[in-house]
């Protein structure tokens, strides 16, 4: 093995020791902090909720936030240092993909239930 393949090799160990950039550790905890947010949600609502429909919505939604910051820091690596507004720009399109994404699935399902015609024996959603 040469002394540059040799350094080469040293470096990627560097690289994927710790909780730094891109590390193995990082992936795993980031995985697992998503799955157990992700199990606590479906918990939540194959529960039943808790209290008023209005509460667990809002506990439901903190948890999908709590989950776009996990993968914000722990896949795509954003932190506090930023480099040159990276942060800001990071943090901006992320919440235009979602608040697309929610905008879009209400009005998809909104106009879905509106626009279908009922079976017989059976009511819409808002019991017309």
């Amino acid at each position: 093995m040469s002394d540059h393949t040799h350094a080469g090799h040293a470096h990627g160990h560097a690289v994927t020791e710790g909780f730094g950039y891109g590390s193995v550790q990082s992936y795993l905890v980031g995985l697992g902090l998503a799955a157990v947010l992700s199990a606590l949600a479906f918990g939540l609502v194959a529960m039943g909720g808790v209290g008023s429909i209005q509460t667990t919505a809002v506990v439901l939604v903190a948890i999908a936030i709590a989950r776009v910051i996990v993968h914000m820091v722990c896949f795509l690596r954003v932190s506090s240092c930023s480099e040159e507004g990276w942060m800001m720009v990071t943090t901006v399109f992320t919440v235009m993909v979602v608040v697309i994404a929610m905008i879009g699935s209400i009005w998809i399902m909104l106009h879905g239930e509106i626009n279908m015609m009922p079976m017989p024996g059976t009511e819409s959603f808002r019991g017309q």
